[in-house]
């Protein structure tokens, strides 16, 4: 705390903070960035990463509860509501397929083979009858028009291609043993079965192809024994209706301090959503509790906004921030969010998005799993050369005159195997034309498992980079003019 203070108070000039025209001054932002601690972001953590919020599933009762507790701080910090009709929140409707499991049914013969026990539904609905055609191989040739066919994994990548040659359904080998099917089914519910944005009512709603073109997964066992039975003819009966559930993003705005400059936003943002839990998991933690991914972010975000809130005097430009639901099912909260803005369209500046900040490798640490794991005065961060040249500067300019975190910018490319530019929120405001940074500590042995835990986080280091990520804001929501985009984004 007395290091960051001595810091601040020696650099502010360098990052635009001054006394004119109100704008934040030097005391105000030593104070201000002083509100972020790691004490208050473990507290925030602790229940946001909580067993009681049951892994922050979209959508679940424990996301509501998530966005609830951000949105009970928002207003106990005074900022102004950014949601729909005057509230915190931004509905997004959701909509899933559901099948009656006592008649969804594939029957080959004597054999029938039973929803949810035996196959899961990717599409489709209706009752179907038709030859098996059986493709085990890549680009094998068949009459596919009014068939049922039975893709092998050799042959899904011609799935696109059989599907547009209008088979009654495609049946597909899941690669799942009859012996693991109930987990693989539970999985599947959860990240690929489940509810999805609703595409009512728009003009992108997607088919499910001719004649509801059934698509079907089924466990390795069944799929060979009907294989067996190619030549023959087979029933399917999906007895489809849609399921309606509500999600929602967390949307707040502060006003900034210039007259003209505070018609246009610098945007924080994190998803505050994370990937629920699973009961078939073996021991007793079936709770993905997701502390690092995202509930770093989420935190950290909360925590910006407290400091921003708290101080006696704002930046010039106004500060948007955006918790996004279902991201890890899509980025759908960020899709939604940059097709509804709920601010003009082209006021918002750049978008700085947190994503995974909590965990450090230690030294000695020799988990191949933790190899591209960022240590403890390390982060990589993403976006600063790939559409303005800039907003790279200030990004990097503020931390080389500041706390001097490693920045570490391997990944800070379009071509980046990983993609991880194109793997969280920041990416729906890119596409958009809104330049953005991402701040991100790496892939971990606990990314996605039962194991990311409140207790494994590094508030030190988190501590650090929230400060940073907030004298990069006020930089940017000082500057004269908007940071231009300047590169094409290669997508």
């Amino acid at each position: 705390m007395k290091r960051f203070a001595t810091i601040a108070l020696a650099t502010t000039a360098l990052f635009g903070f001054t006394n004119q025209g109100g704008n934040l001054s030097n005391e105000d932002a030593k104070k201000a960035a002083g509100v972020i601690t790691q004490d208050q972001l473990k507290e925030f953590l602790t229940y946001i990463a909580s067993d009681e919020l049951q892994g922050r599933d979209t959508p679940s009762p424990g996301l509501t509860k998530a966005g609830d507790y951000i949105a009970a701080h928002l207003k106990e910090w005074g900022l102004k509501p950014a949601g729909d009709n005057g509230t915190f929140f931004q509905d997004i409707k959701l909509e899933k397929v559901g099948y009656d499991k006592s008649t969804t049914k594939v029957t080959v013969g004597d054999a029938t083979y039973d929803y949810e026990k035996d196959f899961m539904v990717r599409s489709g609905s209706g009752k179907m009858s038709g030859e098996i055609v059986f493709v085990a191989l890549l680009g094998e040739n068949h009459d596919y028009k009014g068939k049922i066919v039975l893709l092998g994994k050799g042959a899904q990548g011609d799935y696109n291609a059989i599907q547009a040659a209008r088979p009654m359904a495609i049946i597909l080998d899941s690669g799942t043993a009859q012996a693991n099917w109930s987990a693989y089914a539970d999985g599947y519910r959860q990240f690929g079965g489940g509810f999805r944005p609703s595409q009512e009512g728009t003009s992108t709603a997607v088919s499910q192809g001719p004649a509801q073109m059934a698509s079907i997964l089924i466990h390795s066992e069944g799929f060979r024994a009907i294989a067996k039975k190619a030549g023959t003819r087979a029933q399917v009966n999906l007895d489809a209706a849609k399921e309606y559930a509500m999600t929602r993003n967390v949307c707040a705005t502060l006003e900034g301090s210039d007259p003209t400059l505070s018609k246009e936003y610098v945007a924080f943002g994190a998803h505050y959503d994370h990937v629920g839990m699973n009961p078939n998991l073996p021991g007793p933690d079936k709770i993905y509790n997701g502390a690092d991914d995202d509930g770093s972010g989420t935190v950290s975000i909360m925590n910006i906004a407290e400091a921003f809130a708290k101080s006696a005097t704002k930046p010039k430009r106004s500060l948007l921030f955006v918790w996004h639901c279902g991201e890890e099912k899509g980025l759908w909260g960020s899709d939604y969010y940059t097709k509804h803005m709920t601010v003009p369209k082209g006021s918002i500046v750049a978008q700085l998005n947190i994503d995974m900040i909590g965990r450090s490798r230690k030294s000695g640490d020799t988990n191949p799993r933790n190899n591209s794991l960022t240590g403890p005065n390390a982060i990589y961060v993403i976006g600063t050369t790939m559409m303005s040249t800039r907003l790279g500067e200030i990004v990097h300019g503020v931390n080389n005159k500041y706390l001097q975190i490693d920045y570490d910018k391997r990944y800070d490319d379009p071509k980046d195997p990983n993609r991880f530019f194109y793997r969280s929120d920041h990416y729906n405001y890119a596409r958009t034309g809104i330049p953005i940074c991402f701040w991100f500590d790496g892939e971990h042995e606990d990314y996605h498992q039962v194991g990311d835990e409140v207790s494994k986080i590094d508030f030190q280091k988190m501590e650090k980079i929230v400060r940073t990520v907030f004298v990069t804001g006020v930089t940017v929501a000082n500057e004269p003019v908007r940071p231009p985009v300047d590169k094409p984004l290669d997508r």
